[in-house]
């Protein structure tokens, strides 16, 4: 189990997005396209896609990953969907709850939205590239962040976040161009702290969360 970190990650990150630019860039538009026109329905399974993608991608591996790959994500396609669904749909009772409470709740909620994004896409890579139901996925993440094991890739969850909402000042044309480089930031964190136990698409048994670092 290795350690994320941060400066690396968003080195190694922006290397992927240069070196891998029209792939990863046509991939994400398609995400997006389908996502929109499916209601957001495929938005996890295509996510997941795009996981599978880029491990092959920080890996080098043989062949070449190609653009259809992202749809390789509808091979996972239940528990991506109910991972996506499911923390939806606490998420939402969860705000509805803390917006009753002033102050203290106010103070949570910005709290719980600055880590949603990046529980949910961690849990969406362990779904894409270690074959885990989505509950053993989102579970795993919740305990390490819990306990305190998962603070660095949180942290880089909510610094990717930031990147790659920058885009949306420029008329949100520009988010096109940011969220990419977002998910080669997570990709490259990914794998330095999971890169070394096997790579998309590997079945092993699940980490341990007391050893995340």
């Amino acid at each position: 189990m290795g350690t994320v970190k941060i400066g690396d990650a968003i080195s190694e990150g922006w290397n992927i997005y240069k070196g891998n630019f029209g792939l990863v860039f046509l991939g994400c538009l398609i995400t997006w396209l389908v996502s929109a026109v499916s209601c957001n329905i495929c938005i996890g399974p295509l996510f997941c896609g795009m996981f599978m993608m880029l491990a092959r991608i920080v890996k080098k591996s043989e062949p070449k990953p190609e653009v259809g790959d992202v749809f390789k994500g509808f091979d996972k396609f239940l528990p991506a969907f109910l991972l996506v669904l499911v923390c939806g749909i606490c998420y939402f009772v969860l705000q509805c709850i803390l917006l009753m409470i002033p102050v203290v709740g106010w103070i949570l909620l910005l709290i719980v939205a600055f880590a949603y994004g990046p529980i949910l896409t961690w849990a969406l890579m362990l779904v894409a590239n270690r074959d885990m139901k989505w509950t053993e996925a989102v579970g795993f993440v919740l305990k390490s962040t819990f306990n305190g094991n998962f603070t660095m890739p949180i942290v880089l969850g909510i610094l990717a976040g930031i990147i790659g909402g920058a885009g949306i000042v420029v008329c949100g044309i520009g988010l096109l161009f940011t969220m990419p480089l977002a998910l080669c930031i997570y990709a490259a964190a990914y794998e330095q702290v999971f890169g070394g136990e096997g790579g998309a698409g590997s079945a092993e048994a699940p980490v341990d969360p007391e050893v995340v670092a």
